[in-house]
């Protein structure tokens, strides 16, 4: 739990320090105002975000996503995991996570719709096996449909939930030290693939 709070401390505290040189409007972008500098000028805006189901399961998370049109932005998230928890039961895993949004009001709150990909790398004990992406790592693409809520001062909640089509080649071994290979087993699905309730940033470059 002391690493968890130190994670978020390291991602969100520098953010805040930036805040505090900035003057946003009620919907989150820089507003002009003789006293209070503005951060930079231009329609170039990027953000740094963190999804908080990810933390609920100890897996550590960011995001950082540009800005670059009136209706679409481009994000670049990135998941990892190195926990070792027991001889039973461990979770490893990289993810990169592209996405690209198009959104419907051009302050870029509210509702949106994305185009996902997902492609993971894992290493997960779980009972009596233990389980290897082999060859390639996990595959996957879909849609996303989410809303932004602006809290102002550049910070905001961002709800998403996403439908789309997994595959991955993995390697099963027996969950003992030194394992043998049991098999190896490819496996796809299509449904849910991703959800997120996110804290979010976004500044002027």
């Amino acid at each position: 739990m002391k690493t968890l709070f130190i994670s978020i401390s390291l991602i969100l505290v520098p953010l805040s320090s930036y805040a505090e040189n900035c003057h946003f409007d009620q919907d989150g972008l820089p507003q002009q105002n003789e006293d209070i500098p503005v951060c930079a000028t231009g329609s170039l805006y990027a953000g740094c975000k963190t999804n908080v189901l990810f933390w609920a399961a100890t897996v550590m998370n960011v995001d950082g996503e540009i800005f670059f049109h009136p209706h679409i932005s481009a994000s670049l998230g990135m998941t990892w995991c190195p926990w070792f928890v027991s001889r039973k039961f461990s979770l490893r895993n990289l993810s990169i996570l592209p996405e690209a949004k198009w959104w419907f009001k051009e302050d870029k709150t509210g509702h949106f719709l994305g185009v996902h990909l997902t492609v993971s790398w894992y290493n997960v004990r779980w009972d009596d096996f233990r389980y290897q992406d082999t060859s390639r790592p996990l595959l996957g693409g879909g849609l996303t449909y989410g809303y932004h809520f602006s809290l102002g001062q550049g910070w905001g909640v961002e709800l998403s939930a996403g439908v789309g089509y997994v595959n991955t080649r993995y390697d099963r071994f027996l969950n003992v030290d030194n394992g043998p290979q049991v098999d190896l087993r490819e496996t796809s699905w299509f449904g849910i693939d991703r959800a997120a309730i996110s804290i979010s940033y976004r500044f002027p470059l």
